[in-house]
């Protein structure tokens, strides 16, 4: 298994651009709080809240949904597979993370009979890296990274499925992924996607 795992990992084009993220672990909660309760007086009319109404004023439960929104934007499927995403319309930078194939790999993967063994390391580790993206506010494409293990075992048990199909489909198959591989890097090396 160890040897899919390798092989999904070279051709995943968003390890051949990855930079290394900066901010990776920074955390600051009074700006957060700061954010947030600006972000509550502003939708109440910007009336400034005393220091007696500031326990009422809903700003712990907008801290809450920042974070949130990070996670729920980790769990967006578009985010790894499809680049040009709607999010690119109003200004966030999006780059291919994974190929179209991977993506029909990891479909396969979740039907392959291999799974049960490594289900409790999925559920696992995506809880865990669910609520490091929900602590660290992890949104921007180097910081989806800790969600990637998942699906790179998932498409590697994809992979290794294609292995046992018959000659001609697997052939097919790997001659398209083969295609688009080649695309992209063609484009990528060109300078057209970055």
């Amino acid at each position: 298994m160890a040897i899919w795992i390798i092989v999904t990992l070279l051709l995943t084009p968003w390890l051949w651009s990855l930079p290394i993220p900066k901010d990776l672990f920074r955390v600051n909660f009074q700006e957060d709080v700061q954010e947030s309760r600006q972000n509550v007086i502003w939708k109440r009319g910007k009336v400034a809240p005393s220091d007696l109404t500031v326990y009422f004023v809903n700003w712990p439960r907008e801290v809450v949904n920042q974070r949130l929104s990070a996670v729920l934007e980790n769990l967006d499927i578009g985010n790894y597979f499809f680049a040009g995403h709607p999010r690119e319309r109003v200004g966030v930078e999006e780059r291919q993370k994974f190929f179209f194939f991977q993506f029909l790999l990891l479909i396969i993967g979740f039907t392959s009979p291999h799974l049960n063994k490594y289900k409790k390391f999925l559920v696992f580790y995506s809880g865990l890296a669910l609520l490091a993206v929900f602590i660290f506010k992890w949104r921007s494409f180097e910081q989806t990274l800790p969600l990637a293990p998942p699906f790179i075992v998932l498409m590697a048990l994809g992979g290794r499925q294609i292995i046992t199909w018959q000659k001609k489909w697997r052939i097919l198959f790997i001659s398209l992924a083969f295609l688009e591989v080649l695309a992209f890097g063609f484009f990528y090396f060109k300078g057209i996607l970055r």
